[in-house]
């Protein structure tokens, strides 16, 4: 699984503001069929969108590669009294997953899909829901949707090169400050890297500080949903974002698929 790249801000992802203003989960919650439909999430992480989703569902299981989030996920589960007959988590590869059952849902919140930097990655996830598909279940996958042409973008992400302020947080006896930057754009795929700096301030003095490197692989509208079906799988809905906007005319671009056949 390589190095745990979430170790040093796992602590501090939750003080962050919630995506979508949270209104991401409900979201979720309305996609599982029924009480009895079991749901396997792809990068769980911390648990923000898995945890909430155990009580809607018979069974939930999420896989994650980083230890350090998901041990943060499993207090929030002792927490809340869920077992793991109810909700199991694990450290595991999304793009190298076989854990020998079916789903009635498959959901990959907040992005996750983004997170894949190569074709190898790519055909490895869609793989993964191949496998773990239940027959007349679905995957719902979102991705932000870009506000301009690539030649835009590029010009723009150029422009983003030192950090910015993205948001704070009080925490402890100070505040933790969050900083962006998109420190290098991919030559010829539309993908970029940014650096998310975690700092913890009492007063103005610096008392932590924790970086985290990802890939963010950017689509557009037709290309997103050409992937998908490329890939085995029929399209059942679209949106622009988790509150139904028009695919296309929205924040994000959320696909729910299907089997093909």
């Amino acid at each position: 699984m390589g190095i745990d790249i979430r170790a040093e801000v796992a602590k501090y992802y939750d003080l962050q503001p919630a995506p979508f203003e949270g209104k991401d989960i409900p979201f979720y919650e309305s996609l599982i069929p029924s009480p009895k439909a079991t749901v396997l999430e792809l990068g769980c992480g911390t648990g923000r969108v898995f945890v909430p989703l155990a009580s809607h569902c018979a069974y939930i299981h999420g896989v994650d590669s980083s230890e350090s989030m998901l041990a943060i996920c499993r207090e929030k589960l002792a927490w809340q009294k869920i077992g793991p007959d109810r909700a199991f988590i694990e450290k595991a590869d999304i793009c190298k997953l076989n854990l020998g059952r079916t789903f009635d849902l498959i959901t990959a919140p907040f992005r996750v899909f983004q997170n894949l930097e190569t074709d190898e990655q790519i055909d490895g996830f869609f793989e993964t829901v191949h496998q773990h598909l239940a027959p007349g279940g679905s995957c719902v996958l979102n991705v932000f949707q870009p506000y301009a042409d690539e030649a835009a973008l590029r010009q723009r992400w150029k422009s983003q090169g030192k950090d910015s302020v993205a948001w704070e947080q009080a925490a402890g006896n100070g505040k933790v400050v969050g900083y962006e930057r998109i420190s290098r754009v991919h030559g010829h795929k539309l993908i970029i890297y940014p650096t998310l700096t975690y700092r913890y301030f009492e007063g103005d003095e610096l008392k932590d500080e924790a970086v985290l490197n990802i890939a963010m692989q950017c689509y557009y509208p037709a290309e997103f949903e050409k992937l998908i079906t490329e890939h085995g799988f029929r399209a059942l809905n679209k949106w622009g974002g988790c509150n139904g906007e028009t695919y296309g005319n929205g924040p994000e671009l959320v696909i729910q698929f299907a089997e093909r056949g």
